[in-house]
């Protein structure tokens, strides 16, 4: 008998807390580099986070008073569950809904936000579904709004293969704070869930949905972090 939605969730989740406690796919780097885009824009901000799991990640990155109204969304409802529990503390209007972001931003009022946060989630899409993400991200946005994506991407020229290969054999020898048995279901996870572009494709995609600033925040070996602004 395969294991409750519940068991799996508690599961994965587990994996992936232990991930970013051991600075794994470099999130400390990442968030002290988006932490600094958001200083610059004090607020208060509407913001929508799209795949926003928990929402401890962004919950980070703000600071009291700054956020104005937060959508969220995610496949998961557990994970949403928890999110409700982390984003309590900020007392402002909170909408989350368990749905694709996609779908999420199609039923975006247009022009409505200051920020787009997007982590980690982008490059589950093909190409094409990226493409519509960037051009409904910019719908969304505000005049001066931005696009904050962290997110893996591919080294120019390496093919989907190579970075599968690479990335896994990361995973695989050096990633010791994982059991064997978590390094397979990560493994397992990139080998059938990883599509992801190298950056220069994503800032053609963001140009091509009418932003006009792109500009890397960070970078530690496929761990990028970006802002594309309108």
């Amino acid at each position: 008998m395969s294991a409750d939605p519940i068991t799996i969730f508690r599961k994965t989740w587990g994996t992936y807390q232990k991930v970013i406690s051991h600075n794994l796919m470099f999130h400390r780097e990442i968030t002290t580099a988006v932490a600094k885009l958001f200083e610059s824009r004090p607020g208060p901000l509407h913001l929508i986070d799209l795949g926003c799991g928990d929402a401890s990640h962004i919950s980070k990155l703000l600071r009291p008073g700054q956020l104005s109204e937060y959508c969220g969304c995610d496949l998961s409802e557990f994970a949403l569950d928890e999110a409700r529990k982390n984003l309590e503390p900020f007392g402002v209007a909170i909408n989350l809904c368990c749905k694709d972001m996609l779908s999420a931003l199609r039923e975006a009022p247009a022009n409505h936000y200051e920020i787009v946060y997007s982590s980690y989630a982008l490059h589950h899409l093909p190409v094409e579904g990226k493409q519509t993400v960037f051009t409904e991200c910019r719908r969304a946005l505000r005049d001066n709004g931005v696009l904050i994506l962290v997110d893996v991407m591919r080294n120019e020229a390496q093919e989907r293969q190579e970075y599968l290969y690479s990335y896994n054999k990361t995973v695989r020898t050096q990633w010791e704070a994982l059991t064997p048995d978590e390094r397979n279901q990560v493994q397992e996870h990139i080998r059938s869930c990883d599509f992801p572009e190298p950056a220069s494709t994503l800032e053609q995609l963001a140009r091509n949905a009418g932003f006009t600033k792109c500009r890397r925040l960070e970078k530690q070996t496929w761990h990028e972090a970006w802002c594309y602004e309108t």
